[in-house]
Parts: C-alpha cells; sequence; structure tokens
C-alpha cells in the first residue's frame, strides 16, 4: 500500500470491472466504425480528428459516465486515461482490428449505457443512438466471401468480421429501405437480447440517423450531432 502504485483494494471487483467495461471498451466500440466511415485507419487519427473525438468525448463524459454507480470524479480521471491511452504515439491500433464482432461488443458494452441512460433521464442518449446508426451503414454488404462480408468505403474495399448469421442478417437486409433494414435489425433479439423496437423513440432516431448518413456521408451525419 505505501509503493504509491495505483492499485485498488476492494470487496468488490464489478464497478470496476463495469467502468472499464463501459468507458474504454464501450468507447472503441461506439466510435471506431463511425471513424473509419469518416476515412480514419487507426485509433490515434480519430483522437487527431476533432469530430470523431468530439464524438467520443461526448459519447464518455455525457452518457456512459452518468449510468455508472462509482464517484464521478473518479470516473472522469478513468476516462482522462483512456483518452491518454487512444492518444498513444507509439500504438498504431487499426480500427478494422477492433470492428471484429462488433454487433456482440455493442450490445455487451454500449446497450446497457444506453439503457441505464434512458432509465435514468427518460430520453435516448444521442450519440449512443448515433453509434447504432454508424455500426448499420459499416455492416453494409452484399457478398460474403471467404466468411466475411465485403464492404465498401469510398471504393476502397474492407473486411467486416462477425458471426456467420450477422453477416447473412446485413446481406440480406442491407438493400431495404432505411426504416425497414433498422426496424429489422432492432427486433433480432439473438443479437440483442431484447427487441430494441420496444425502447421509445428508438426505432425513429436510428432511423433519421442512418438515412442522414446514407444520404449525407458519415462525416456530416457525424458532425450535426457532436
Amino acid at each position: 500500500p505505501g509503493a504509491g502504485l495505483p492499485v485498488i483494494f476492494t470487496t468488490d471487483h464489478h464497478p470496476y470491472k463495469q467502468r472499464k467495461v463501459r468507458i474504454l471498451n464501450g468507447a472503441h466500440t461506439s466510435f471506431v466504425l463511425a471513424s473509419w466511415l469518416c476515412g480514419n485507419d487507426i485509433v490515434r487519427q480519430s483522437m487527431e480528428d476533432k469530430d470523431v473525438c468530439d464524438f467520443m468525448n461526448k459519447t464518455i463524459f455525457d452518457e456512459v459516465i452518468p449510468t455508472l454507480t462509482l464517484p464521478e470524479e473518479e470516473l472522469k480521471e478513468f476516462a482522462g486515461q483512456v483518452v491518454n491511452r487512444f492518444n498513444n504515439p507509439y500504438v498504431d491500433h487499426a480500427l478494422l482490428a477492433i470492428s471484429l464482432n462488433s454487433v456482440s461488443k455493442w450490445r455487451a458494452r454500449c446497450l446497457p449505457s444506453l439503457l441505464g441512460y434512458v432509465n435514468k433521464f427518460g430520453k435516448l442518449p444521442a450519440h449512443l443512438t448515433f453509434s447504432i446508426a454508424a455500426l448499420m451503414a459499416f455492416y453494409q454488404g452484399t457478398e460474403i466471401k471467404d466468411g466475411v462480408l465485403k464492404g465498401d468505403r469510398d471504393g476502397q474495399a474492407y473486411d467486416i468480421k462477425d458471426d456467420l448469421a450477422v453477416l447473412e442478417f446485413f446481406r440480406d437486409n442491407c438493400g431495404k429501405d432505411t426504416e425497414d433494414f433498422v426496424k429489422s435489425y432492432l427486433a433480432r433479439e439473438d443479437f440483442h437480447g431484447q427487441d430494441l423496437n420496444q425502447v421509445p423513440g428508438l426505432t425513429d432516431a436510428v432511423t433519421a440517423y442512418l438515412q442522414d448518413i446514407r444520404t449525407n456521408g458519415m462525416r456530416a451525419a457525424l458532425c450535426r450531432i457532436s
């Protein structure tokens, strides 16, 4: 205890595990797909991109932290350490590597914050809601080849890696009109553990965000809420 090391002694590790999953992992999952479609390739580029960095900070500080149980100052300090980690000049953390299995990652890392925010404030958290639309935009593809769904970023092909059932869903549904696509995705209880169309206002909000992305591009849509 006298060594001056950042070690916490506790009889209950759950709030600290929740903090790590919801802030560190949740931040990754909520912004990396949007950042990729904004033209960035690694995490550090994302932090140097003001639009993406602002989005991430508002997600963490305005929407995730208010749903957690540890003291606010402690959570903000941890979040600051997370942001510094993302800015590490010696680590090139590829966004596509982080994108692996994003559907199940979003359920584990972001959905609890979204639902917690709704329960606490009686309204949707805009940035976490937008992250669903960003995920759906990233998972656009009509061909599964060698176990991956083929995406396209301004003429650049990229591999979308997830469970086959996820890839098949997006292959078969991403060509639908935006509202039908969103309703079909949110209804998948095997993806989310529940029918997210039942969350008040979520279907309409995700539909509006995804339509904006499809019509005007990711960056323009991102800037409208960040």
